[in-house]
């Protein structure tokens, strides 16, 4: 009998594996495919940098001093800044510069799309320095603060009569409850006509919170009227009744 030693050994052969290529099984998603050494990458198109125009405060505390940079938003935490077109010092001295501008700088970079910041461009604006769209917001920005600010007004005035009208109905002899939800309403309003500087529909809203405060003090002194008169009479019979007594 052969032994295990005796018998021929079997060689493994070497199994070639067929090349597969990443187009007949494509990856799965979200896996990493490993780049090849030496080969070309195709470039990269750059897209052309988003730019403001705004300013980068300098200077110690309480000395603040701006330069007016045109700076790439996309770069950085507080972006790259590409070109310095000015600066502002507002603690100049009195009959020294305080604004300096570079003004054909800055009329190049708005032409080709630069966006300033709100101070900036009150800057710009008052020196006419803005396109004729920019200028167009910038005139419609400042329109709609002035609204806002009327509307905020007309807010206080609806908030103070609110107040009053409060007030009074702590000692008044008329019901209070409709001037308050009257004055309430009007708040309301007010505050809806601020966030779109509809400055006609605050005023009307503060009138009518006036006009419930109005409304209260005639009925708190027509209350009042008719309490004494009650109260006169009141004491006329008391009077008259003790007169037949003593008759």
């Amino acid at each position: 009998m052969k032994s295990h030693r005796d018998r021929p050994r079997v060689v493994a052969r070497p199994v070639w594996r067929r090349d597969v290529s990443a187009q007949s099984h494509p990856a799965h998603p979200g896996t990493r495919q490993p780049t090849t050494a030496g080969k070309s990458r195709p470039t990269e198109k750059q897209e052309p940098p988003v730019v403001r125009i705004r300013m980068q405060r300098l200077g110690r505390t309480h000395r603040p001093f701006y330069r007016i940079n045109a700076i790439d938003i996309r770069t950085q935490r507080n972006g790259k800044v590409i070109e310095n077109l000015g600066w502002y010092n507002p603690v100049a001295p009195e009959g020294e510069e305080q604004i300096h501008l570079k003004e054909d700088r800055i009329r190049d970079w708005l032409s080709r799309g630069a966006q300033p910041s709100d101070t900036v461009m009150d800057m710009l604006g008052h020196r006419d320095l803005l396109t004729e769209k920019q200028k167009a917001a910038w005139e419609a920005r400042r329109e709609r603060d002035r609204n806002r600010v009327a509307c905020k007004k007309s807010l206080a005035e609806a908030e103070a009569a609110l107040k009053e009208i409060e007030s009074l109905g702590e000692s008044s002899d008329a019901d209070p409850a409709e001037a308050t939800a009257a004055a309430q309403a009007a708040i309301t309003e007010c505050k809806r006509a601020v966030s779109g500087g509809r400055v006609e529909k605050a005023q009307a809203a503060a009138a009518a919170a006036v006009a419930a405060l109005e409304s209260l003090k005639k009925a708190d002194e027509q209350a009042k009227a008719a309490q004494a008169e009650a109260d006169a009479e009141s004491s006329q019979e008391g009077e008259s009744s003790e007169e037949s007594a003593e008759g």
